[in-house]
């Protein structure tokens, strides 16, 4: 096998495809994802200003796509220890589905020619202390900031998706 070769069974086997594949993928396929609502003692959600599509620009949940091979709560894991640097011992109440929802954009991660169709799971958790905005990751969103559900569920610059979790969040008596 020539080194190439070598790299794209690896990648693979992470649960990663080549760029080239992906496209094909997302072009053929529904991906499934994983959001966290992750909530403050002071009941505000953690918010991320997104650097790459689909969603760009706006200011989204953390989450990731669920790798094939990876059992779920394994990614539920991963999405809180990468995407929002969560140790276990840090969170209050443990993450509850929010059900499942679809997620459509006209983009992709790798195409701006090629849509997206997430399978959305949804979970909301609660941290036993706020988490310092500046020690989060920046590799996925580029400002981080703690928002009242209230405010996201109108405000403008959080996408729609987000808007209608801070709604589900404030219809339900229990994150509280």
């Amino acid at each position: 096998m020539s080194g190439g070769s070598d790299l794209a069974d690896e990648s693979k086997l992470n649960g990663w495809l080549p760029e080239a594949e992906f496209v094909k993928a997302v072009q053929a396929l529904l991906l499934v994802s994983v959001d966290l609502l992750v909530i403050n003692p002071a009941g505000q959600m953690l918010l991320g200003l997104r650097r790459n599509a689909p969603a760009r620009d706006w200011w989204f949940t953390p989450g990731a796509r669920v790798r094939k091979n990876e059992a779920f709560t394994q990614t539920l894991q991963r999405v809180m220890s990468t995407e929002v640097g969560l140790l276990s011992t840090q969170v209050h109440v443990q993450p509850k589905l929010m059900g499942i929802w679809d997620h459509f954009y006209d983009d992709s991660a790798f195409n701006t020619e090629v849509s997206t169709h997430y399978v959305n799971l949804p979970h909301w958790l609660k941290v036993s202390r706020c988490m310092g905005l500046d020690d989060l990751p920046s590799d996925q969103h580029s400002g981080w900031r703690w928002q009242d559900p209230q405010e996201a569920a109108l405000a403008e610059d959080v996408h729609p998706y987000v808007r209608a979790y801070a709604q589900w969040l404030l219809d339900r008596d229990e994150f509280e």
